[in-house]
């Protein structure tokens, strides 16, 4: 099978082996990135005369470096690649994938993101547990969400319908950058947390219903904005909270570092 008709047939529109990294059916949305990067891939291989059925991980590392993205973008090419390559051993086309874990990388190594000690994320968490605001029980579950390594992204896109509860444990299927979701398992100090939030959940529809809609709401029941609402209240707590100006965390904390540092949350 060659490789680019075989790219075109598993983003087919109404293909039911159509999965991403994390095995969920892709949505049509996230089908664009997933043929760009594989694409890329099979132009890189076109140019260095390397069959796509043949290539090793030493092939797929030199076209990472030769892109020159950062980290997280880098993760994401591999993310395509794999699901690709899991397409196609499917299906018989190749018997091996040359996009192996640890060409990921890791985001928390990339230059520029900052991350906490343990004494300033207990500061974070003190700040969170000492909001007083109206908004103080949704604010207080979103920093918990983000000690609990959730990046804002996943946090927004959260819903009522992702969680859930067990006899001694709670789960979420959280959003994946690419498509899909991975069922994660939250800590018991996210499930207090959210027990005490619920309640005071605001929802209006067709937005949110009391049964459905996005776990975390504006004042009008809205989902939330990923890029404005998590910084603003993560950043709001550090500058009222004697804790963390005493633990020195950044005033200008990025809810990423903050996701990546070591969580406070464990046991």
């Amino acid at each position: 099978m060659d490789p680019r008709t075989a790219l075109e047939q598993w983003l087919a529109d109404g293909n039911p082996d159509r999965r991403g990294a994390t095995g969920r059916v892709l949505a049509d949305k996230s089908t664009d990135g997933y043929e760009n990067d594989v694409t890329s891939w099979l132009d890189f291989l076109d140019l260095v005369r390397i069959n796509a059925w043949e290539a090793d991980g030493s092939h797929v590392k030199t076209w990472l470096d030769s892109t020159g993205h950062a980290v997280r973008s880098r993760a994401r090419h591999v993310s395509a690649l794999s699901a690709f390559y899991a397409y196609a051993q499917h299906f018989g086309y190749c018997g091996h994938s040359p996009a192996y874990a640890a060409l990921r990388g890791r985001p928390q190594d990339e230059p520029g993101l900052d991350l906490l000690t343990a004494a300033q994320t207990a500061a974070v968490r003190a700040a969170a547990d000492a909001l007083t605001t109206p908004t103080a029980a949704r604010d207080r579950l979103m920093i918990y969400l983000m000690l609990a390594q959730l990046r804002p992204r996943q946090i927004t896109e959260l819903g009522l319908s992702d969680l859930h509860f067990e006899q001694h444990r709670l789960t979420a299927d959280v959003w994946q950058k690419g498509g899909g979701t991975r069922l994660t398992e939250l800590p018991a100090a996210v499930t207090r947390v959210l027990t005490v939030y619920l309640p005071h959940r605001v929802f209006r529809p067709p937005h949110s219903h009391e049964a459905s809609g996005p776990v975390l709401t504006t004042y009008r029941g809205n989902a939330l904005d990923p890029n404005i609402t998590p910084r603003t209240v993560l950043r709001a707590a550090v500058i009222a909270s004697p804790a963390c100006t005493a633990a020195r965390v950044p005033r200008d904390l990025k809810p990423d570092a903050l996701a990546h540092s070591p969580s406070p949350l464990a046991g």
